[in-house]
Formats: structure tokens, sequence, C-alpha cells
């Protein structure tokens, strides 16, 4: 591979580079109220997702509960002309959205400040 690319430098012919593209994966973290630009992908544009509002009601540090608990965020995600309202959990699974299929993978806890939420999609 390296004498045939070697090969066509010498003689001046152009050597084909690949296209920039689209990370695979991606990862938000968002507070509530904020929004931020997911990647385009090939022939679709850049959607938007925003994060209106959490739950949470996962049991407190040092605390004895019967019941874990969970997260539960409301994104609006627009691409385009296109705009949808999702529901998503933590723990859960993902969501097809207008974004790809999206995940709740993490979120700071009350009294660490706003909190936070780290969302997950792919292509």
């Amino acid at each position: 591979m390296f004498r045939h690319l070697l090969l066509l430098i010498l003689l001046g012919l152009p050597v084909a580079q690949a296209a920039p593209t689209a990370p695979a994966t991606w990862t938000l973290t968002l507070r509530a109220g904020q929004t931020a630009s997911v990647p385009a992908t090939p022939g679709q544009p850049a959607a938007k997702v925003t994060l209106l509002g959490l739950r949470d009601s996962r049991c407190p540090p040092r605390a004895y509960c019967l019941v874990a608990g969970n997260v539960t965020a409301r994104v609006f995600v627009t691409r385009g002309a296109s705009s949808r309202l999702y529901t998503l959990t933590l723990p859960g699974v993902p969501a097809a959205t207008l974004a790809g299929p999206l995940r709740l993978t993490a979120a700071t806890r009350l009294g660490e400040g706003p909190q936070r939420l780290t969302l997950q999609g792919r292509r």
C-alpha cells in the first residue's frame, strides 16, 4: 500500500482522500432549558436537542430505600421542519428520535449544583 502511494506521489497523480464524516456516536450534557446541536448525518440537516425538564426520584445517598427510583427527562428534538417530544428514563433503553437513537446515560444528583443529564446518541 505504501509503495502505491509513493508511486502516485512521485508521478504527480492526485491521491484520493476520505471525506470527513460525522462521528458515529455523540454525547451531550445538558441542564434543564439548554439546547445543543447534534452532528448532521449525510443527507439530513443537523438536529437540535432541548432538555425541557426532569424528575429525579432516586434514593438519596446513604439512605435506605425500598425502591431505587429513576430519572425521567422530557426532551424536545427538532430536525429540519419536524419536531417531537420524547420522554427518556434512567435506567432505560434508547428511544428512536428524530436525531437517531437517544439514550439517557447519566444524571447528577440534587444538591450537586444545577442538575445535569448526559445523553448519548448514534447516527
